[in-house]
């Protein structure tokens, strides 16, 4: 039972010839099968699931079963076709696949602080399956970061497919943890390593105003070595507080004058309603007072003689 090239996503092509026959009689059994426990694929052209085998009687002494869309559970496996009393096995090993993983840095700087993304390439693959096992690890300890999309952390890490067939793993954050060490993506059975190597240590800082450049070495699984400059950019942080100070005093000076003012006038405003309020209601209260003001006022704009005839009259009155 021959085979042809195996990857990923794509289909296989088992191949059954049976000796000794000109053609293949179609009213002899055919049949296909796989696993341990000898799982029923194909019997006499029905098949079990359509969208993933097809059988085909080809021309001479051959008939052959295609295996769609080719995941990890198609693999490690044996295959047998029976013709008649007769059976011929196949076990598809994985390592017979053409595929290779590459693994790079998308972006030759890092700035401590920002991010990191790191994308897996599957050579050979027009597509990423889905259905095929995704994993990301780092370190000596191979620390687990996202299995199929399952993130550990995730404020540290986000996985994304990618159009085509790639998938990338993005750190957030970046620190000096997250470098100086070897980071792996693998895709079914395959791996990729880069490791990622700082030859100088250096301070975290977010922002500064000076630049300083690193040497960055990496290592992919091929063996090849990839260079690039590791910068860093820094900010003065007494700078930056003096931004943030005249940015405030010039919010506050903006909005608080404003509202002094109107309190101020509405103080005011407050004030003269109360008191011609209270002068009102001292004049309701003596109106006596208003009496005995407004005869002295009447006497005072009487003439000098009326003022005086009336005085001696009021005397007269009080002799007699």
């Amino acid at each position: 039972m021959d085979i042809d090239t195996i990857s990923f996503g794509n289909y296989i092509v088992l191949t059954c010839t049976v000796h000794g026959i000109q053609t293949i009689d179609i009213t002899t059994t055919r049949q296909w099968s796989m696993g341990d426990h000898d799982k029923l694929l194909c019997y006499n052209g029905r098949i079990n699931n359509i969208r993933k085998y097809k059988e085909k009687v080809l021309p001479g002494n051959e008939f052959s079963l295609t295996i769609f869309n080719v995941t990890e559970s198609d693999l490690n496996v044996v295959y047998q076709c029976r013709y008649g009393f007769n059976a011929a096995n196949k076990f598809i090993k994985a390592d017979e696949l053409n595929t290779f993983l590459s693994l790079r840095l998308v972006k030759d700087s890092i700035i401590f602080g920002g991010d990191i993304i790191l994308t897996c390439t599957v050579n050979g693959l027009s597509t990423v399956d889905r259905d095929v096992t995704r994993q990301w690890s780092m370190g000596k300890h191979d620390e687990l970061l996202s299995y199929n999309g399952r993130i550990n952390n995730y404020r540290k890490y986000e996985e994304t497919i990618l159009h085509g067939n790639a998938f990338s793993l993005r750190i957030f954050n970046v620190t000096e943890k997250d470098v100086n060490v070897t980071y792996r993506c693998r895709y079914g059975f395959d791996t990729a390593t880069y490791f990622i190597k700082i030859n100088e240590s250096v301070s975290l800082q977010k922002r500064i105003q000076s630049y300083h450049s690193f040497n960055i070495s990496s290592h992919s699984a091929a063996g090849q070595k990839e260079k690039g400059n590791f910068k860093v950019n820094h900010v003065n942080d007494t700078i930056s507080s003096k931004h943030a100070k005249g940015n405030l005093r010039l919010i506050l000076s903006s909005t608080l004058i404003p509202i002094a003012t109107l309190v101020l006038v509405a103080v005011f405003v407050i004030s003269i309603v109360k008191l011609k309020h209270i002068r009102k209601e001292t004049i309701d209260k003596n109106p006596i007072n208003d009496q005995n003001k407004t005869e002295r006022e009447n006497l005072c704009s009487l003439p000098e003689d009326d003022f005086i005839t009336n005085k001696v009259n009021s005397q007269t009155e009080g002799t007699v």
